[in-house]
């Protein structure tokens, strides 16, 4: 496919320089300018396609640790991170060096997220991990929500990187700007974008030490530390939770399902984009509708009939709206 396109672009090039000597040509007027700039364009998709393809392998396959820091709703946070992977198995830990007192410890599968507030609570991760957003930028451009272009080399902690534009198609998603490391594709930075390219947040590497090996103290779980263990969502081929959103945006599938007593949770997603549905009993002479934004993520609540829809996801305030307006019990 490359040598196609090298081809190509020769030719055009040749036909240019001659259609330089003559006048009154035949073709239209910047029929030339449009075949290059198709040409052009495919390389970048296929570029775009290469380098986004790095990602997952960047982060699960080496052994790294750093400082990262997250610009979210005006607050600053700053984490500590250490990763290792050894022969199949990969461990890392994320400790909050802002606010209150906070980390996640995963070894493999078995994730355990701890805080002052609230203890420990214990998962596997086979079901989340299974839908990362940061291993689904690999298949982003063939998503039909999204296109990826190639953009300029920056310098970010001092790596020099190669920016990837991933584009929202509609008004249905966010978009995402990457900056990634170039000997490796490893993500040094990664900016969320509103619907006008506007940032909403932003994660980026203010240190990072590339291939060293973190001590074992910093990868290993609290000791003596009693854990409450979580249930996870099961995909939607395994649990019929009795509900479906009729007509979700393009691109959103229904991906799990939980059903709790009389509580019901969707996950739906596009491959980037996460939304999740809540069906839970409300006082059935209640009636009405509310909405609210915290940064990226946009919140949708209606009430009626006897059941509460709450819709929760980093998308535009009109994804949730449309969720919720669509829910329907299973026929």
């Amino acid at each position: 496919m490359l040598r196609v396109f090298i081809g190509l672009v020769m030719l055009l090039c040749a036909f240019e320089t001659h259609a330089q000597t003559k006048t009154n040509q035949t073709e239209k007027p910047g029929w030339l300018g449009q075949a290059k700039a198709w040409v052009s364009e495919k390389f970048n998709h296929e570029d775009a396609s290469d380098w986004l393809k790095r990602i997952g392998p960047a982060l699960r396959k080496q052994n790294y640790q750093g400082t990262l820091v997250m610009v979210a709703e005006g607050r600053i946070d700053t984490m500590a991170v250490y990763h290792a992977f050894s022969g199949n198995r990969e461990r890392e830990r994320i400790v909050a060096l802002s606010g209150p007192a906070r980390e996640v410890i995963r070894d493999n599968k078995v994730v355990v997220s701890t805080n002052s507030k609230d203890g420990s609570v214990g998962y596997d991760a086979d079901t989340t991990d299974r839908w990362n957003p940061t291993q689904q930028f690999a298949l982003a451009d063939n998503l039909d929500g999204y296109e990826a272009k190639l953009g300029k080399a920056e310098r970010i902690a001092n790596f020099e990187t190669q920016v990837v534009e991933i584009k929202a198609r509609d008004k249905w998603r966010y978009g995402y700007r990457l900056w990634l490391e170039k000997s490796s594709g490893f993500p040094m930075r990664i900016d969320l974008l509103d619907e006008n390219g506007g940032t909403l947040e932003k994660m980026a590497f203010t240190d990072l030490q590339l291939g060293k090996v973190p001590k074992e103290s910093d990868l290993a779980f609290p000791k003596n530390t009693d854990f409450h263990r979580v249930q996870t969502l099961a995909s939607n081929n395994q649990v019929d939770p009795g509900w479906r959103v009729k007509s979700p945006p393009e691109g959103f599938e229904l991906r799990a399902a939980r059903s709790s007593g009389n509580s019901v949770h969707l996950l739906y997603s596009d491959g980037l984009a996460f939304v999740s549905v809540y069906i839970e009993r409300a006082p059935q002479p209640q009636k009405g509708q509310s909405a609210m934004q915290r940064g990226a993520v946009n919140v949708f609540a209606q009430w009626n009939s006897g059941r509460r829809v709450t819709v929760i996801g980093k998308v535009p305030a009109m994804t949730v709206a449309q969720f919720a307006q669509v829910l329907a019990p299973a026929k």
